[in-house]
């Protein structure tokens, strides 16, 4: 037995005195069962909570969401009896369904002031059954014309002050964020209310309030996930100090404004107001709409009054509930089960009253939930519902500053079992769970009043929280036998505390660290007890918990002080260096360890400062050494990690590791030392900074030569790198005291003494020149030439070359006078840009009559580069580059080198056409040639350049990386992005599925007032969109290009918004919204419009196969659309694979190569490589290999290249009937492309009437979904040892860090 607590556990405080002095009877121990002298039954856990447990969710069916959308209301039998004969069991569902949730409770709401005359509760309602019906026919008089304008249009349900409404005026009007509702959705939802109203549609009415009640409450706690993290933040004493944080904390408040500026809950009331007033029909008068909305409806809208604490609005709706059940009493004939209110009606009204801090009001609502619990007159009681109410009543004594009365409640409630056996009849008086205990601790901790309470007496609580009792308590509960089970699950036996105490404890003893640094100790005690216990006790050692401890006990070093604070600071700093590097038992994530890594940042001169300086040096060691492992186990270990991984920490570390080094070892052993350190840094790609340069520089100059001269090539390019990270002659104030390093010609100066010749011969070229240009910029011609008079002639590979005649190349010699000619100029740009019966050819066949004539004559360098970039598109290599050669005759003749200015421009436009015409003909390391010869002559390639190196990055295994780096290159550089170079860079964005990224392009696009997005661009930016699944988004992006004044419709758009409704979210009256769309526009149908056609009515249920073949019947009609292999796939998938039609779909494929459609290109006849693949995956499907094989063999039978996809199909096949030696003979067969190249050959050509030059006898080569298809192969059949090596292979191959990750 414990031990009482009457005069230990609530002495901590005055308040705790008083409650005990003035209790008629001594307080039992509120952890105690009994006294030693009672002999009591236990009463058993409770064994359940009903059915109410199990409620339906409001989810998807099954099947998923694509076959079954779910509702979140009762929309089919929705009579007045049915609503009532409901009420029972969806009240109980209603409340355990928020279980497991956070407590509703009020956010961004002012609570109601004491100003406001406190009314009884009696006044205002009734909680009794009444004995005649309530009048409502003045009520349903109104109009529902008229009833919908006064409640949505004139919004008076919870009109402002006019203090209020006028400053909301003042302020500058906040555009909602892009891309989510506008003005037309909101039309939309008032004429969907107005129709409602019409039709007198109570299904749809019900359904609108509960999409906003439901709206209402994700908001709420949305804005309570806001507040937390901002919370954190406050308890970590956590600054933006990175971008990313500043980004988050940015991101926070604009999304919490957004929230707030959300009306939802005022939308909700109106309705419910204005379908209060009006009548379901003339001839029933007395019976409003609101009479027939489900209970659900009534419980949902007083969730949200309790969340905004409205009274007011509470109450009409209960007020209204009861109405029902008036009704229901008076006409008893409709309805064979009587109505009581629910548990979650009265915790959702008690909680409004405990959110606006009205205490007399939850005094009395609860009072008549007692009353009619023990009339057996409310619904749904079960045991997990009523403790919330009792903990909501407990809540509200502690939020007014009583906590005598919360722990009166708490006594009566440990009474509940003696009290049911000495009165023999059943009062509903549950005894305390898990969560109750949780309240009472988070009563002490949170106590300071929301405002002062309506109760005619001034509060009793301090004027702070109550950390002591609240301590006090929880460690009674940590002695405590038994674990917590569901929060709301009563026992006679008190448990340890749940994740919810956990939570509250440390979130206060957190906050207690700032005014009493003792509390220190208990913050890491408990947190330590949590790791110890948490597998026992089922819970969670949450990151952000964790995060908080870490970063209380770092704030609390920061401004802890050397002789008051040691014992503690030691103490706190043994509890960081134990949790930073302790084992885990599952590998963290890269996430984890930046975590750990930024926090070891912070508190890193803290182990300085209190001596700890070694254990701080190998805890960044084990740190890295645990990042590394991660890496290796995703990337090749010879490959480099990105930067960002540890970056910021290195940068932090490494001056301080190095000062250790220099500090404290010998001269002979610290350049040893700290080159071991600086090759780690230089290996995880991070360039020495001046703030480390100075003491590996100092390291090297005390150094003997012997070990000068005895380091290896990087570390004497590693020494230059960090030379070159200071100036060259360093002030006294810029390098630490003491240092031995005084310029970079004396580190210089040291190699030539130390003869490492041959180490300066090998410094790379790019670091050669950065040393030659320091030098040349900073010291003037006579210190140059002292320099270079003093060392060998090796370092003279840093002295500047005199400078070259022209920008980068020599002029060549002309043969003969250079004559340009205006005129002939004009005359070869006929063709340009575009002219129908002139192509680049008779340009360029111009060109060469011109100069070959006896008397040549040249044009103007634009019309060469006209000409260089016609014939790059048509990729003529040969022919461009004989123009380029022209060109660099005319831009070196006398005619134009007398115009120095013309001439430099002239050059830089040849060089920028020439990137463009090599990156259209395919020749990327050409184009990049030339880039480099702008770059180095001082210039920069005009966005068109930079827009067609990123249109033609294809063929490699990261194309959409490689765009986003040739992007922020163009940017740094100071190119202005035009219409074309947003065009490619959001198209390439698109098809990678990295829409966030392309609308944070467009938006930044459409923010410069000098550019107009075209259709290309919204074209581009909806695929985006449409290929994750946003519709919302894509569809305001449609309706936005269409509105346009330059809007010029084009087909890809359309398209696009077709597909992701048949592929991505399958919605068949959309797409054929969008192809009305599309011919109203007068766009004919394409031929993979006709595709999508097929597939919206082969593969959307409900299946329309007629329809299906329609489509393709015009297709197989139409004289502009040819019919091709994709059509004929389209309709095999419908067949095989969605209606499991298998010898229909076979039948099909067979037909094809007698079609007239297959003989129409004979270089590339049907059926194709496209058909095949789909016909297999029917016999995939149906798991009918058999069959497989055959047709395989007649594929290459009819020499067809087999492609990737359609072995990933055969491997699948051969898995999924557990042949796994087939297909890793399948995957064998395969080969794979150069590394970094992306797999050739596996696609069929777009256009129908182009030829594949693929021979059959070319290997096929692997795609990324055919390792991943033998991965999932290999585990599927529990070769995991096999599926590892797979992993190992892909590394081998420096494939895709992400993919690999993906994989695993």
């Amino acid at each position: 037995m414990l031990p009482k607590v009457t005069s230990h556990l609530f002495l901590h405080t005055s308040r705790a005195v008083a409650l005990v002095q003035n209790q008629s009877g001594t307080l039992r121990n509120v952890l105690q069962h009994q006294s030693s002298g009672s002999t009591t039954s236990t009463v058993p856990w409770a064994t359940g909570t009903g059915s109410s447990w199990g409620g339906a969710g409001t989810g998807a069916g099954p099947g998923g969401a694509k076959f079954n959308a779910g509702s979140k209301f009762y929309t089919g039998y929705t009579g007045a009896g049915r609503a009532v004969t409901q009420a029972n069991t969806s009240a109980g569902q209603d409340l355990a369904r928020d279980d497991d949730k956070e407590d509703v409770s009020v956010s961004f709401v002012k609570p109601r002031q004491s100003s406001r005359h406190s009314r009884s509760l009696g006044r205002r309602h009734s909680f009794s059954l009444p004995s005649g019906p309530r009048d409502v026919a003045q009520e349903t008089g109104v109009g529902v014309l008229h009833s919908v304008q006064l409640h949505l249009r004139a919004r008076h349900t919870f009109a402002p002050s006019a203090e209020h409404e006028q400053q909301k005026r003042q302020q500058p009007s906040q555009s909602r964020p892009p891309l989510t509702a506008d003005d037309s959705s909101q039309s939309s939802f008032a004429a969907s209310i107005e129709d409602a109203f019409a039709t007198k549609n109570v299904s749809r009415l019900a359904q609108l309030i509960v999409e906003r009640t439901d709206r209402d409450h994700d908001v709420q706690k949305s804005l309570r996930s806001i507040d937390a993290r901002a919370r954190r933040r406050r308890l970590g004493a956590q600054t933006s100090s990175t971008i990313h944080e500043a980004a988050v904390e940015v991101a926070d408040a604009k999304g919490k404004d957004a929230l707030l500026a959300e009306d939802n809950f005022r939308a909700a009331m109106s309705i419910f107001d204005a379908a209060c007033m009006t009548s379901e029909s003339d001839s029933q008068k007395r019976s409003a709409l609101a009479f027939r909305f489900p209970v659900s409806v009534y419980h949902a809208l007083l969730r949200s009054c309790a969340h905004h604490a409205s009274i007011d609005a509470a109450l009409r709706v209960y007020s209204h509930l009861e109405a029902r059940v008036r009704q229901s009493a008076t006409h008893g004939s409709d309805t064979s089960t009587s109505f009581y209110p629910s548990t979650t009606a009265i915790y959702y009204l008690l909680s409004t009253y405990v959110n606006a801090n009205d205490l007399s009001g939850a005094m009395e609502v609860f009072s008549e939930f007692k009353d009619l619990c023990a009339r057996e007159e409310i619904a749904n009681l079960e045991p997990g519902s009523n403790v919330r109410v009792w903990n909501k009543m407990i809540e509200a004594y502690f939020r007014a500053g009583q906590p005598a009365g919360a722990l009166r409640l708490l006594e009566t409630m440990m009474d509940a079992e003696s009290t049911e056996k000495t009165q023999g009849e059943k009062v509903p008086i549950p005894s305390p769970a898990s969560s109750t205990f949780t309240t009472i601790i988070s009563g002490f901790c949170n106590q300071i009043p929301t405002g002062p309470p309506n109760t005619g007496s001034a509060p009793v609580s301090s004027p702070h929280p109550d950390v002591a009792t609240a301590l006090s308590w929880f460690n009674r509960l940590l002695l405590q036998p038994n674990p917590p089970v569901n929060p709301y699950e009563s026992s006679s036996e008190p448990t340890r505390p749940d994740q919810k105490a956990w939570t509250v404890m440390l979130e206060m003893l957190s906050q207690a660290v700032s005014t009493d640094k003792s509390r220190i100790q208990d913050l890491n005690r408990l947190f330590g007890v949590l790791v110890d216990c948490a597998a026992k006790d089922s819970l969670e050692v949450k990151p952000t918990l964790r995060s908080m401890v870490l970063n209380t006990n770092t704030r609390f070093l920061e401004q802890a002080t050397d002789s008051e604070d040691k014992d503690l600071a030691h103490a706190s700093l043994a509890f960081l260096l134990h949790h930073i590097s302790s084992d885990r038992d599952t590998r963290p994530s890269l996430f984890q360890i930046n975590e750990s890594q930024a926090l070891l940042a912070r508190v890193y001169p803290q182990l300085l400062r209190f001596g700890m300086a070694d254990k701080a040096w190998e805890l960044t060691k084990g740190l890295l050494a645990q990042e590394l492992s991660v890496i290796e186990e995703i990337l090749n270990k010879d490959e480099k990690p990105e930067v960002k991984i540890s970056g910021e920490l290195l940068n932090k570390v490494v001056p301080l590791a190095l000062q250790a080094i220099v500090s404290s070892s010998s001269e002979t052993s610290a350049l040893s030392e700290a080159l071991q350190v600086m090759r780690y840094t230089v290996r995880m790609g991070v360039k020495p900074t001046a703030a480390m340069a100075p003491y590996l520089l100092h390291a090297f100059m005390v150094s003997p030569i012997e070990i000068q001269r005895d380091l290896a090539q990087q570390d004497y390019e590693t020494l230059l790198s960090c030379a070159l990270a200071i100036p060259v002659n360093p002030s006294a104030n810029e390098l630490p005291q003491g240092c031995a390093y005084q310029s970079l010609t004396a580190l210089l100066k040291a190699f030539d003494n130390a003869g490492i010749d041959s180490h300066v011969q090998a410094v790379p070229r790019k670091l050669a020149l950065a040393v030659m240009t320091t030098l040349h910029d900073s010291l003037d011609d006579h210190q140059l030439a002292e320099f270079f008079e003093t060392v060998g002639p090796v370092f003279q590979r840093f002295k500047r070359p005199l400078p070259p005649p022209a920008p980068v190349t020599e002029s060549p010699a002309p043969c003969a006078p250079i004559i340009v000619d205006s005129e002939l100029s004009r005359y070869i740009d006929e063709w340009f840009p575009s002219n129908r019966s002139l192509t680049v050819y008779d340009g360029y066949a111009r060109l060469q009559d011109a100069i070959s004539a006896p008397s040549p004559r040249y044009p103007h360098p634009a019309t060469l580069g006209h000409l260089i970039n016609g014939l790059g598109r048509a990729r003529d290599i040969p022919a461009f580059q004989s123009v380029y050669d022209t060109a660099q005759q005319v831009i070196f003749s006398p005619y134009v080198t007398a115009n120095p200015p013309w001439q430099s421009q002239a050059w830089f436009q040849i060089e920028d056409q020439m990137i463009i015409a090599y990156a259209h003909a395919g020749d990327m390391e050409s184009a990049y040639v030339h880039r480099d010869r702008i770059s180095a002559a001082g210039g920069v390639p005009s966005p068109d350049a930079y827009g067609s190196l990123i249109e033609c990055v294809r063929d490699t295994t990261d194309d959409t990386s490689n765009a986003m780096a040739l992007f922020t290159e163009c940017q740094m550089r100071g190119t202005k992005p035009n219409v074309y170079l947003y065009n490619t860079i959001i198209s390439k964005l698109a098809k990678a599925r990295k829409a966030d990224f392309a609308l944070d392009l467009f938006e930044q696009m459409k923010s410069n007032t000098s550019l107009r997005p075209s259709s290309i661009t919204y074209g581009a930016v909806i695929a985006a969109c449409a290929r994750v699944g946003d519709t919302q988004a894509a569809e305001r992006l449609f309706e936005e290009m269409a509105s346009q004044p330059n809007f010029k419709p084009r087909i890809p758009p359309y398209n696009t918004m077709m597909q992701m409704y048949t592929h991505t979210k399958p919605d068949r009256e959309r797409v054929l919204h969008y192809y009305d769309l599309l011919l109203k526009a007068g766009i004919k149908p394409s031929a993979h419009t006709y595709k999508l056609l097929i597939d919206a009515y082969g593969t959307i249920e409900p299946i329309d196969i007629e329809a299906a073949k329609e489509a393709f019947k015009k297709v197989e009609s139409s004289g502009e659309v040819s019919l091709q292999s994709t059509h004929w796939a389209a309709l095999i998938n419908a067949y095989g694979c969605v209606l499991k039609d298998l010898d229909k779909a076979i039948s099909i494929f067979d037909s094809i190569a007698s079609h007239p459609s297959a003989r129409r290109n004979p270089l590339n006849p049907l059926p194709d490589a496209v058909t095949y693949e789909s016909l297999i995956n029917v016999f995939v499907t149906h798991k009918r290999m058999d069959h497989a094989l055959t047709y395989v063999a007649k594929l290459q039978a009819s020499g067809i290249h087999m492609t990737a996809y359609i072995a990933n199909l055969l491997i699948k096949g051969y898995a999924a009937t557990g042949d796994i030696e087939e297909a890793r003979r399948v995957f064998e067969s395969l080969a794979d492309p150069p590394s970094g190249v992306a797999a050739p050959n596996n696609h069929v050509p777009h256009d129908p009437s182009s030829t594949s030059s693929v021979r059959p006898s070319e290997p096929s080569y692997r795609e990324p979904s055919t390792w991943e298809a033998m991965f999932r192969a290999e585990l599927g059949n529990g070769h995991r040892d096999r599926a590892v090596a797979l992993l190992d292979r892909l590394r081998e191959r420096h494939s895709s860090p992400l993919f690999v990750y993906a994989i695993t």
